[in-house]
């Protein structure tokens, strides 16, 4: 994969707008495309990137100009390498970011839909499942909510998908922001042509005030925890799903699975249950994916025996000799302990910390006891 730059899998076909424009108007292009993500240019140059999350609040006057609301996004060069895009995605927290030239013009987009699709075959995959990666806190919709009120909460959430639950919390659908941007801009058309289609015939006054039930999913993907992430990639991207509702046996809602947490695994975030683990330097997906399994494996020791919650790792290229790295670790718990290694090979670097990590923690336990049993 290391050859494959963001020229290979970039769309170059882009829409944009430019900073003159209104909310409404770019609302209205986002509902129509049915995208998320708007780069932003200023006389031909990009200058930051408009979030549909952003432009749907209630307090926001439509007629005012996008201005306030662009962000100012990681962007990406045609030469970039897939790691690279996969760090700018997860960093950025939003699902595409613009790629540009020298001169600052758009050339293309890359989307974590692009990148998951270019990386569906890698091993890395078929290690973890999806319990591993779900969201186990998220919104959901009753059967009797509105079309306003899944919008509102997935603009709040920064969700792409909500369950939609009976009576017995038991699922009955599920709807997807892309559903409901769809049905945004048929509504939108159907009132500004004077035509009475399907859609619009159903939207009557006011199309947000509607029944979710109105655009719901009826048949959900088979996505539960104990399926490998590569099955559940498969679900979403054959379906280009931004995400998927993950079932328990009582078919019940029990999490979330999202494109962007797949993204956040691959580029080593969030990936500790009990320490907050921080990646920087030199280092790759693969690398992170690496790291994830070490302190999977050693989680409850670190934790259990030093109140270890942080692991800071730092991985950078030793000037002037060819493939040489070195690895700074540092864990703060009850204690900050540091670890320094060099050698050749990025994974036996990562065990040969965290051995060494184990080492000094069991030292000083036994220390502790020694200490405690002295008279």
């Amino acid at each position: 994969m290391e050859e494959v730059n963001v020229s290979k899998i970039m769309t170059r076909k882009v829409v944009s707008i430019d900073d003159t424009f209104t909310i409404e108007k770019a609302i209205s292009i986002m509902d129509s495309k049915g995208i998320k993500e708007l780069p932003v240019i200023r006389r031909k140059k990009y200058i930051g990137i408009l979030f549909y999350y952003d432009t749907i609040s209630s307090n926001l006057d439509k007629n005012e100009k996008i201005t306030g609301l662009i962000r100012k996004a990681h962007t990406l060069r045609p030469r970039d390498s897939i790691d690279g895009a996969i760090l700018g995605l997860r960093d950025s927290g939003i699902g595409a970011l613009a790629v540009v030239d020298d001169d600052k013009r758009v050339v293309g987009i890359v989307s974590d839909y692009d990148v998951l699709k270019l990386l569906i075959n890698s091993r890395v995959f078929d290690n973890y499942k999806v319990e591993d990666v779900a969201i186990r806190k998220f919104p959901i919709l009753r059967t009797e909510d509105t079309i306003a009120r899944a919008k509102y909460l997935a603009a709040v959430n920064e969700v792409d998908q909500l369950p939609i639950v009976d009576n017995f919390d038991k699922v009955v659908g599920e709807v997807l922001l892309s559903d409901i941007m769809r049905y945004s801009a048929s509504s939108s058309a159907g009132r500004k042509k004077g035509k009475r289609n399907f859609t619009a015939n159903k939207a009557a006054t006011d199309p947000n005030a509607k029944s979710i039930m109105e655009i719901a999913r009826r048949e959900l993907p088979q996505i539960y925890l104990t399926i490998n992430l590569r099955r559940a990639l498969e679900i979403m991207l054959s379906a280009k799903m931004k995400g998927a509702v993950v079932i328990g046996n009582d078919n019940k809602p029990v999490g979330i699975v999202t494109r962007k947490s797949l993204l956040e695994l691959l580029g080593g975030a969030n990936v500790g249950e009990h320490i907050n683990v921080e990646l920087s330097g030199d280092y790759n997906w693969d690398f992170a994916i690496n790291a994830k399994s070490e302190v999977g494996k050693r989680e409850a020791f670190l934790y259990t025996s030093a109140k270890i919650n942080q692991i800071r790792i730092h991985l950078k290229t030793i000037r002037g000799v060819d493939g040489k790295y070195q690895l700074n670790l540092e864990a703060k718990g009850k204690r900050r302990y540091v670890i320094k290694v060099d050698g050749m090979l990025k994974e036996m670097l990562l065990k040969e910390a965290f051995d060494k990590l184990e080492n000094q923690l069991e030292h000083a336990r036994r220390e502790f006891r020694t200490n405690e049993i002295t008279p």
